[in-house]
């Protein structure tokens, strides 16, 4: 099914994951090796806070905030942040945004379709003031954060809220997450969802761009 709109989760799709900058930001810091411990998926038998997050033992949130805090006990810096996960991805230098989702977005933008972002703690965890700041974001007309909303993915109203602010049926939207559960909630509203694997990121906007009628089909 073609697609007018384009609607994206921040962490792990619009940026690149915090298991994946976190080699980078040990390096730009002149951390030790493994200060920051936890590569999730890239390492799931080194990861015990990512098996308990698989088993349902954790929330992805309580995961991230376990993530921070070992870190943080392991000396990396908050730099005057209030939280280690603003600290690492405000380290200047740092490349956080995905490639392959910044030129999905550009080529949204000049091909006329319409774009928004749909995320749980953008704000929460980078500041709006931050994050207004950024080259990026006069991209997004649209950006509904749940943690302003008060009310999270995979509850329907989020998803909601966005499909209205872009101004197109559920059903013209592609959305992209990286976290099943909110993949699933977008698709129970009637969105085109598609779930990122971190481990192939540029398959979903693959997908996407041909779904947004950017590619041609072999």
């Amino acid at each position: 099914m073609s697609a007018d709109g384009l609607l994206l989760d921040v962490g792990v799709v619009f940026f690149k994951s915090a298991w994946e900058i976190a080699d980078q930001y040990e390096q730009i810091r002149g951390l030790p090796p493994g200060t920051v411990q936890g590569r999730g998926p890239f390492d799931p038998a080194g990861d015990e806070r990512w098996e308990r997050y698989l088993a349902g033992e954790a929330t992805e949130r309580e995961y991230w905030l376990d993530f921070a805090a070992k870190a943080q006990a392991n000396g990396a810096p908050l730099d005057g942040h209030p939280t280690l996960m603003r600290a690492m991805f405000h380290t200047p230098g740092l490349g956080i945004v995905r490639p392959e989702a910044r030129a999905l977005v550009h080529d949204c933008v000049t091909a006329g379709r319409k774009v928004g972002i749909l995320t749980n703690e953008l704000m929460d965890f980078q500041g709006r003031e931050w994050v207004e700041a950024q080259d990026w974001f006069p991209l997004f007309p649209v950006l509904v954060d749940s943690s302003e909303l008060g009310i999270r993915k995979p509850h329907p109203q989020p998803y909601l809220v966005a499909i209205d602010q872009l101004g197109l049926p559920a059903n013209q939207i592609v959305f992209i997450d990286d976290n099943p559960t909110y993949v699933a909630g977008g698709a129970a509203v009637g969105l085109q969802s598609l779930q990122l694997d971190v481990l192939n990121p540029a398959a979903a906007f693959e997908a996407a761009a041909w779904r947004l009628g950017l590619t041609k089909s072999d």
